[in-house]
């Protein structure tokens, strides 16, 4: 029977008492926890260094082109700053807003002003794409956070089980018969807060990051409708 078969396992193993110890000599059900703990930290660990990297560079970058747009520069110097920033989504931004102002301009060198609202709207929509995918992700962390503690949990309700099933057999409640299986068992719980609280911790600050770069993102909408504005303005002087 799969009962007695789990627990004849634990009877034969001796306790050793170091954590590594536990978590070899555990039963295999908690063993199987143990797997999918593993994998989602090494799964969230990926997605915490990849947007780590993204989210930041996408900010320093955004920040360059914002502070040219600001110092009033012209539409050959924005140019060069997006191509020295690199890609980003601001960048992204601007090529979308460029190829709107450039089909508005196809007859005529001066943008109507009841036309901005095109080009404001296509900021928007790809401001919104832009945003999406920053997002792409940070839910699983979410999810991890989450499921990660009642795996654990479910691991340490099965050691127990077992540990008092080795009481039934062996007839005696001594702590030296209870302690290694419960041990065992509360290692699972351990690795479930393991994995939780940095995938938490990661998703809160992340959502918090993306909120900054939506911001910025925001910003540029405003600071480059008023610079086009300004152009429109003077070319109709």
């Amino acid at each position: 029977m799969p009962f007695l078969s789990s627990t004849a396992y634990a009877a034969t193993t001796q306790f050793r008492g170091n954590i590594g110890a536990m978590i070899v000599d555990a039963d295999p059900v908690v063993k199987f926890v143990m797997l999918i703990l593993f994998l989602f930290s090494v799964f969230s660990w990926g997605i915490v260094f990849q947007k780590w990297i993204r989210i930041t560079r996408a900010r320093s970058r955004g920040q360059r082109i914002l502070d040219a747009i600001s110092g009033s520069a012209t539409l050959v110097d924005l140019l060069n700053e997006v191509k020295k920033a690199g890609d980003c989504p601001i960048a992204r931004l601007f090529h979308e807003a460029q190829a709107e102002l450039k089909r508005i301009t196809a007859k005529s060198q001066v943008v109507p002003l009841s036309l901005m609202t095109n080009v404001e709207n296509r900021i928007m929509s790809k401001t919104s794409q832009q945003t999406m995918e920053l997002a792409h992700g940070i839910g699983f962390l979410a999810s991890i956070s989450n499921a990660s503690p009642f795996i654990g949990l479910f691991g340490t309700v099965w050691g127990i089980m077992n540990a008092f099933r080795e009481i039934g057999l062996r007839g005696t409640a001594n702590l030296a018969t209870v302690a290694p299986g419960i041990s065992e068992a509360l290692i699972a719980t351990a690795a479930g807060l393991f994995v939780a609280i940095p995938a938490v911790l990661f998703y809160n600050y992340f959502t918090g990051l993306i909120t900054q770069t939506s911001a910025q993102m925001e910003q540029f909408q405003i600071e480059f409708m008023n610079w086009v504005r300004r152009g429109s303005l003077h070319a109709d002087k």
